[in-house]
């Protein structure tokens, strides 16, 4: 199946359409976040401590669209940045470190959503575009690396701690949302 894939799309499409997956994923969780919220709050009142921590971060990481909206901005930019970056980088065979963390990102993004669903036994912000655009774009796009010998096992590995370094970064945009939109 992937080598269908491969025949409509090259790696700069590939690379190219980071910025865009993400957009589609924010998108779901920016225009469903307040009525999920609302939900939540009324149905999970007496529920365990681990679902009043998810939804206390939800909360404390903004839990109105406008909000997100600042956030998802923020975090568009840093992808943004990373892609134009990718994309110069492959014509100059250069390295796919910060690509790969932001893949690393988009894996650990859409497990949070698996997981926060389990959790609520139900539909959360995000869940279907983390289950339908995010696995499998980050999936092709890791393959297509591969193939082409861009990454291998040791870079992957070395991108996880550069993910891990990403996450606060990612969040100022939280912090922002919080300050700008009160």
């Amino acid at each position: 199946m992937l080598e269908t894939f491969r025949q409509f799309f090259d790696l700069h499409t590939i690379i190219w359409l980071c910025p865009i997956i993400f957009i589609f994923h924010d998108l779901e969780e920016i225009i469903t976040i307040e009525s999920s919220m609302k939900a939540s709050k009324n149905r999970f009142q007496k529920s365990s401590s681990f679902v009043q921590l998810i939804l206390n971060m939800r909360e404390k990481l903004g839990s109105t669209a406008a909000q997100l909206s600042v956030s998802a901005t923020w975090i568009l930019l840093i992808i943004s940045f990373t892609t134009v970056v990718t994309a110069h980088l492959t014509l100059n065979g250069g390295g796919f470190l910060l690509y790969t963390a932001i893949l690393n990102l988009f894996i650990l993004q859409a497990i949070m959503h698996i997981v926060q669903s389990i959790c609520f036994k139900g539909y959360t912000p995000g869940i279907i575009t983390a289950l339908f655009l995010l696995i499998p774009y980050s999936l092709i796009a890791y393959d297509s690396l591969f193939e082409c010998g861009l990454i291998d096992g040791h870079l992957l590995f070395a991108s996880l701690p550069v993910s891990l370094l990403m996450i606060p970064i990612f969040l100022v945009g939280n912090l922002l949302g919080r300050y700008f939109i009160h």
